[in-house]
């Protein structure tokens, strides 16, 4: 209820005041019914949408497909890792199959902080670890004569110490090729580089088949 209007009249023949006051009651505006089907369907319409994020996220459905991964193999005894797939990055993984040995050896020692692998020939054929172009030939003031192969993977080794060179610069060789001579007691050493960085040729080459 609201206060409409109040009077107050002042009476001449008494002392004191005669109020006189009137009241108006509004009437109540009435309350706006509440359309409880209309929130139902709401509530439903949100509940769905809700379970149906849930399924997308839980199985998948509608989510976009992603690239499948590169599948990657190792040649046999070589380091070199050739994809499966075009357009992808290829690289050498050192923590698979291994390299063969180039040379039949009776001991072995890893020189020059870990950069040089020198073998005590057992034999005298000195073989390809892996496949590639022979990029160089020539002779080490230090080493001796080397052989320079590169692989499709950017993968370097470099042969040093031969007694005879049986390969051409620019010629393809494939894993256990003969590429030269080493005379038997002699050293023949070998070092990897990977992108033109070096590389522990240890982690590269399976030394447990090494020794004759």
């Amino acid at each position: 209820m609201k206060l409409d209007e109040m009077k107050i009249q002042y009476d001449k023949s008494r002392d004191g005041f005669t109020k006189e006051s009137s009241f108006e009651v509004k009437a109540e505006k009435p309350l706006p019914k509440i359309n409880v089907s209309g929130i139902a369907v709401k509530v439903g319409l949100c509940a769905g949408v809700l379970a149906l994020a849930f399924i997308v996220r839980a199985f998948g459905v509608g989510a976009p497909k992603t690239d499948v991964a590169t599948v990657s193999t190792h040649t046999e005894n070589s380091g070199e890792l050739r994809e499966e797939q075009p357009g992808r990055l290829k690289y050498v993984d050192a923590t698979g199959t291994k390299w063969a040995a180039p040379v039949r050896a009776n001991d072995i020692e890893l020189l020059r902080d870990g950069q040089l692998l020198r073998f005590t020939a057992g034999a005298s054929d000195v073989l390809s670890c892996m496949d590639g172009k022979v990029l160089a030939v020539g002779t080490d003031d230090t080493l001796g004569s080397y052989v320079r192969v590169q692989n499709e993977n950017d993968c370097e080794a470099f042969y040093y110490g031969f007694e005879e060179i049986r390969v051409q610069e620019g010629a393809e060789v494939h894993t256990g090729d003969t590429i030269g001579t080493v005379s038997v007691g002699r050293s023949l050493y070998l070092k990897v580089l990977q992108n033109g960085a070096p590389q522990d040729p240890t982690a590269y080459v399976d030394l447990s088949l090494n020794h004759g």
